[in-house]
């Protein structure tokens, strides 16, 4: 008979206000679920904490260890020096660090890039000429996502118009801050599409931009990260946002440190946070091209995608002649007519692959392809992947390789 194994004791230094957060509770959850039994630590919630100061300022875990001794720890550090001052250095444990990447632990990192080229990507695809980010300028994560927009906009010939304040003084009220971004709201040309480093921001550029007196999308298309719901749905309109691999985070940073209890070293010292899709909701639900036509065939093509037969369609809509929409269309956004039919019908199989379990089938037809082969080979020319590679990519564990499949079956 095989011998019990002693329950972990692992502290969770990772709050559950956000929606990352709970992405990653969830993931290490269901690690310790099956690999367990662990017995978890949590912080003390806010209501049994003293009074914030007006202006609470984050420094990574604010949880001292728990007497007695504890076998690991998943959790926020500000920076290296103080994860040397708050992690004794044989402990075990994932880190995620704020300000600077840290060394020598295992952590849950950004990827280089990644986010900034799809948000890039987003707004071109809706015509936008004009772009801004607005992020915290302490914060890496948040810098690792503006360099990444701004590169990808550079290679495509554009500037990015950043919000920067300089360094704010210590105590700066929110009401302050926030007027000062209505301000640079106001400076800003428009249309234009503004990358938010993530939602919590995304909705503080949101209430600066009422105060401003402009309105969303169609003057400032705001783009937020994280794709927390509860925030999302906040704002007037609904936010979109780049949604995250937060559960998967979880997951693997619980194997990681499970390895390390166990006396190896961990298979991987960086454990990246990845865009998985985005969810696209009214907040850039905007066509940012100045030819009215094409604007309009745009317009029709993104809320009626999957219904439309022929191209002669759009062109109906448009009363114009096919030969002058398509003109049109090439000199605006580069592509012809139909390949922007099938570029909306092939985002909206991405957002379905991963949101739901639905088959293959069943999202051919909500995506308006005749069958999965089509959609399959479809999706393949865009993608450079087949759709079940798209919907199942690989995350490790300690077992090997363990796929993940769709986290819910929730759409929205």
């Amino acid at each position: 008979m095989a011998r019990s194994r002693k329950p972990l004791k692992v502290l969770l230094a990772i709050g559950s206000s956000r929606g990352s957060e709970r992405g990653i509770l969830r993931g290490i959850a269901r690690y310790s679920r099956f690999h367990g039994p662990w017995i978890l630590y949590r912080e003390v919630p806010f209501y049994r904490k003293p009074p914030y100061s007006s202006e609470p300022k984050h420094t990574g875990t604010s949880t001292r260890l728990p007497d007695g001794d504890i076998d690991g720890l998943i959790g926020f550090v500000a920076n290296s020096a103080q994860l040397r001052k708050l992690i004794p250095p044989g402990l075990p444990a994932v880190v995620l660090p704020i300000e600077d990447k840290t060394t020598n632990r295992c952590r849950i990192v950004e990827e280089d890039n990644v986010v900034g080229r799809i948000a890039a990507e987003h707004f071109l695809e809706r015509g936008f000429t004009r772009f801004a980010f607005c992020g915290y300028d302490r914060m890496y994560w948040s810098r690792v996502r503006q360099e990444g927009f701004i590169q990808h906009l550079a290679k495509k010939g554009y500037t990015v118009y950043l919000c920067d304040f300089g360094k704010l003084p210590a105590g700066t009220s929110p009401q302050t801050e926030q007027a000062l971004i209505a301000g640079w709201l106001k400076s800003l040309p428009k249309p234009i599409g503004l990358l938010a480093c993530n939602d919590d921001r995304a909705q503080q550029v949101f209430e600066a931009n009422k105060t401003a007196g402009m309105h969303v999308p169609d003057d400032v298309a705001i783009l937020g990260v994280d794709n927390d719901d509860m925030i999302c749905e906040l704002t007037n309109p609904p936010l979109s946002s780049i949604a995250m691999n937060f559960e998967q985070v979880g997951y693997e940073a619980a194997v990681q440190l499970d390895r390390q209890v166990q006396g190896k070293k961990a298979s991987h010292m960086d454990i990246y946070v990845r865009p998985t899709h985005i969810h696209t909701r009214l907040s850039t639900d905007a066509v940012a091209v100045e030819d009215p036509v094409v604007a309009k065939g745009l317009r029709f093509i993104r809320d009626h995608a999957p219904d439309i037969q022929s191209v002669g369609e759009v062109v109906e809509v448009t009363a114009s002649s096919r030969r002058l929409l398509e003109r049109h269309f090439r000199q605006t956004i580069g592509v012809s007519i139909y390949k922007e039919i099938q570029r909306v019908r092939i985002e909206r199989a991405c957002e379905m692959l991963v949101a739901t379990d639905w088959s293959l089938g069943d999202i051919a037809e909500r995506c308006g392809f005749s069958n999965p082969i089509h959609l399959s080979v479809a999706f393949k020319r865009q993608m450079k992947v087949a759709p079940g590679q798209y919907r199942t990519r690989p995350v490790c564990t300690a077992a090997g390789r363990l796929r993940f499949g769709v986290m819910n079956n929730r759409t929205e």
